[in-house]
């Protein structure tokens, strides 16, 4: 009798277990710098997303020749909204004429602001100026990761980070 020699085309079950072993270990390995990575791009986001608004409410306010206000809600439910003539509420639905940004639920960002009003900073018609020297700051919880924006008396801003790459440090 003639032995029929066979092939397997396929992978066997130890190989399996192997190649899967290794992309769990790789992966387990991934996932803290993965979300490091994401939080760090939902902060710029937002903190950049804040910095148009700023730059915004100053040019409406050069092109109305009006007095554009930006009002903060601090904390971790955080929302600002701008509006012309008058402070607004951003938490009040349509109160705020020029827009609202209202923090999403799950972004795990801390809004605070130091040197401002009442949480407003007003921006003139004539020149854009602002009514004070302040700033907007955003933390994630728990952590010391922060993007600050600082609005200066004649308008101007600028950003600064502590644990974010691509910013001056603060």
């Amino acid at each position: 009798m003639s032995k029929i020699l066979s092939t397997t085309l396929g992978i066997n079950l130890m190989e399996l277990i192997i190649t899967l072993s290794i992309v769990v270990i790789l992966a387990t390995a991934a996932t803290p710098s993965f979300l490091s990575f994401y939080q760090n791009k939902r902060l710029t986001s937002t903190a950049e997303t804040l910095f148009n608004a700023l730059q915004y409410a100053r040019s409406e306010a050069v092109k109305q020749n009006a007095t554009i206000y930006v009002r903060f809600q601090t904390g971790d439910n955080w929302c600002y909204g701008i509006n012309s003539g008058s402070s607004c509420n951003c938490a009040t639905p349509s109160s705020c004429n020029l827009g609202t940004y209202t923090a999403p639920s799950s972004q795990q960002l801390s809004l605070s602001t130091s040197g401002l009003t009442n949480n407003i900073v007003q921006f003139e018609g004539t020149h854009g100026a602002a009514n004070t020297n302040g700033t907007v700051t955003f933390t994630l919880y728990g952590q010391t990761t922060l993007i600050t924006t600082t609005i200066g008396r004649l308008g101007n801003l600028q950003t600064c980070s502590t644990g974010i790459s691509g910013y001056t440090g603060c």
